[in-house]
C-alpha cells in the first residue's frame, strides 16, 4: 500500500521488474498457503485474457489501420 500512496495522480515513482516480481512471488506464495490455486489461475486468466486483447488490437490497427474493439487501446 505504501506504493500507491506515491502513484497517485501525478506519480512520483515507477515499480520496477523488481518490485511486481516481488509482489507477484508474494501473491503466488499465498495462493499455495492458503490452497486458492484454482482461483489464482482464474484471475490470472483475466490479465491473459486483458493482454491479448491488446495485442489483437494493436495488430490489427497496424496491419489493417482498423480497430477490433471499440474500447481497448
Amino acid at each position: 500500500f505504501g506504493f500507491l500512496w506515491w502513484n497517485t495522480s501525478p506519480a512520483k515513482i515507477f515499480m520496477g521488474d523488481t518490485g511486481s516480481l516481488a509482489l507477484g512471488g508474494a501473491l503466488a506464495g499465498l495462493a499455495i498457503c492458503s490452497r486458492t490455486e484454482f482461483l489464482m489461475a482464474i484471475l490470472g486468466g483475466l490479465f491473459v485474457m486483458i493482454t491479448m486483447s491488446v495485442v489483437i488490437q494493436v495488430g490489427s490497427f497496424k496491419m489493417t489501420g482498423k480497430r477490433v474493439f471499440r474500447m481497448a487501446p
